[in-house]
């Protein structure tokens, strides 16, 4: 009797878990069905908030289901990460962010309620954001080298803003401090529209502003671009230096990607990547992304990561090494 009840337990257990896995199965294979949230990290009006909703309209074509924009900005994304991470891992709520801060929240082991390498699954990158470094016209230099000297020059009395302790502007400048052994000031602003004023204004010597927040100065001389953070140069700046190429290992990792909750489907992953990157490559929309400022860099979820690893790894050594407490 008890071999016999153990064995309709056996084949009962059995089908219950067959019924679990097909119905999984199915949802992977049929994802997706209905709506899905895409969640900016950044409010209207920003970088993100603007690719993000062009991504959003063309994913709605290729999914053939709306992929409707949610914005919940703060702390620096982290708001919408921690929000995301939380979510049910079935495909249909995304985060659209700029990655630069996930590293810095990793690097530094920050309390934010989630930690994006653990929580959070890439679905794939969008590309690089172009981040210019501007200079004030009356300092009468052209080039980044000119900018190193006049440094040099006047240790201690240069001023570059950036748009707060921590952020990926800051972590840059301290680079450009501690590779190229420069003595100058960091001022730290709430904000990108804060100290583009006083840039403007000729209260600071320098910052640094994403391409499309950057072109309308450089275009009026207002502001002088002599290099972009980048590892390497932008397609709509070829003639301006990466920083790196003067101070070597000088170098801002950030740009704009897709994540998911951590524990969703692989195939359903998988979906969502071969849908981004089918939206990516269209020649139309490779030609916008690359004018605003965003290279795009299609790849699979595993090339993400093989990025974001090592710049985690290396932010990690210059916050411990220059001391930076990043909150």
């Amino acid at each position: 009797m008890r071999q016999k009840l153990l064995a309709v337990l056996l084949v009962f257990g059995g089908l219950c878990g067959f019924t679990m896995t097909a119905k999984a199965q199915s949802a992977e294979t049929t994802w997706p069905t209905r709506p899905i949230t895409m969640v900016v990290a950044y409010p209207p009006g920003a970088i993100t908030d603007t690719v993000g909703r062009r991504v959003a309209e063309r994913l709605s074509q290729a999914l053939n289901v709306q992929v409707v924009v949610e914005n919940r900005g703060g702390a620096g994304g982290n708001v919408a990460a921690a929000f995301v991470s939380r979510a049910a891992q079935d495909g249909y709520t995304l985060l659209f962010t700029s990655y630069g801060n996930l590293i810095i929240a990793a690097a530094a082991d920050l309390n934010v309620g989630f930690h994006p390498w653990r929580d959070l699954a890439p679905v794939g990158m969008i590309g690089p954001m172009t981040v210019v470094l501007l200079v004030r016209p009356g300092l009468q230099v052209n080039t980044l080298q000119d900018f190193v000297r006049h440094i040099a020059a006047n240790p201690g009395r240069v001023n570059f803003a950036s748009v707060g302790v921590g952020s990926s502007y800051h972590l840059l400048i301290e680079q450009m401090i501690a590779y190229g052994k420069l003595n100058m000031t960091h001022v730290p602003y709430r904000g990108g529209a804060a100290a583009m004023t006083d840039f403007l204004a000729g209260r600071v010597d320098a910052t640094l502003a994403t391409l499309l927040f950057a072109r309308p100065y450089m275009q009026d001389n207002r502001g002088i671009g002599v290099a972009v953070g980048n590892a390497e140069r932008s397609p709509v700046l070829p003639n301006v230096p990466a920083v790196q190429e003067v101070i070597p290992g000088a170098k801002l990792t950030d740009g704009l990607a897709v994540l998911a909750p951590a524990a969703t489907p692989a195939a359903i992953i998988a979906r969502a990547n071969r849908a981004l990157q089918d939206v990516i490559n269209q020649p139309a929309m490779r030609e916008w992304l690359t004018n605003e400022g965003v290279p795009p860099r299609p790849g699979p979820p595993e090339a993400f990561m093989a990025e974001m690893t090592p710049a985690t790894e290396e932010l990690r050594k210059l916050l411990r090494d220059a001391a930076i407490k990043v909150e």
